[in-house]
C-alpha cells in the first residue's frame, strides 16, 4: 500500500511526496527520524495536511507528479478538501483521515467472531492496512444512545440495524413486532442484546457502515 501526501510547513508552503508509512514520514521529515527531505528540513514541518492511499508505487508517484504542478491556490483548495472541476483527475483518489502527525484514525469494528461475514470484512480491513478497534457485539453490545449516533450518522432506516436473519429476531417474531414500536423501543430493544443487531458495523470519524458489501465499504474507505 503507498500513500501521496501534503504535507504542511511553518512558511505555509505545502510539500508533496509518497510514502508507505505517513507516521513514520512525517517522523522522518519533523527530524525525529533520519531521512527527511531537503525542502523540509529548513521549513518545520507542521503537519499531514493531507494523505491519499493508492495501491502501487506508479499510482502514487503519478499523483505525488499530478500534485506538484498544480498552482499554490489550487493545493490549497484540494488541501482544504474542495473538488478541483478544471481537474476532474484528483476525484479518482480515495483521501483518508489522519492524524496531524501522520496516524491513521483508528475505526471501531463491530462484529461476532464467529460470524463469517464478519470474518470477510476483518479480512478486507487488513488487506487495506487500516486500523480498527475490534468490539464483541454480544459481550459489549452496543447501547441505545450509541445506536441512535450511529444511525444518524448512517442515514439507514432503523430495521436495516436488526438483524433480521438471525435465530433471536425469528424467534421473537419481530417482523411483525417492530412496525407497532416506537423508535425509542426499537433503540431499546437492540441494546438489549446485540445479536439483534445487524453485523458487522465499521464506524468511521464521517459514515457508519452496517453490514458487509465490500463494493460498498470499498467505495467508502
Amino acid at each position: 500500500m503507498y500513500y501521496t501526501y501534503f504535507l504542511r510547513c511553518a512558511d505555509g508552503s505545502l510539500y508533496a511526496g509518497i510514502t508507505t508509512d505517513p507516521a513514520r514520514r512525517f517522523a522522518q521529515h519533523a527530524g525525529s527520524r533520519s531521512g527527511g527531505a531537503k525542502y523540509t528540513a529548513s521549513r518545520q514541518p507542521i503537519r499531514m495536511e493531507a494523505v491519499w492511499r493508492t495501491f502501487d508505487r506508479s499510482t502514487a508517484s503519478r499523483l505525488e507528479y499530478q500534485l506538484k504542478h498544480l498552482t499554490k491556490a489550487e493545493k490549497e483548495q484540494l488541501a482544504s478538501g474542495t473538488a478541483l472541476p478544471e481537474h476532474p483527475v484528483f476525484s479518482q483518489y480515495r483521501r483518508i483521515p489522519i492524524q496531524p502527525d501522520g496516524r491513521m484514525i483508528s475505526m471501531l469494528f463491530v462484529c461476532y467472531p464467529k460470524c463469517s461475514t464478519c470474518k470477510k470484512a476483518a479480512a478486507f480491513l487488513d488487506s487495506l492496512n487500516l486500523p480498527y478497534e475490534t468490539r464483541h457485539i454480544k459481550e459489549e453490545n452496543p447501547t441505545a444512545d450509541e445506536l441512535r449516533a450511529w444511525h444518524q450518522k448512517s442515514g439507514l432506516p432503523l430495521k436495516r440495524f436488526f438483524n433480521t436473519s438471525g435465530q433471536l429476531y425469528r424467534s421473537m417474531e419481530l417482523s411483525k413486532k417492530l412496525p407497532e414500536m416506537s423508535e425509542d423501543e426499537q433503540f431499546s430493544l437492540l441494546a438489549s442484546d446485540g445479536m439483534l443487531v445487524k453485523r458487522p458495523i465499521l464506524v468511521g470519524d464521517d459514515f457508519v457502515l452496517v453490514g458487509f458489501k465490500q463494493k460498498e465499504w470499498e467505495e467508502k474507505l
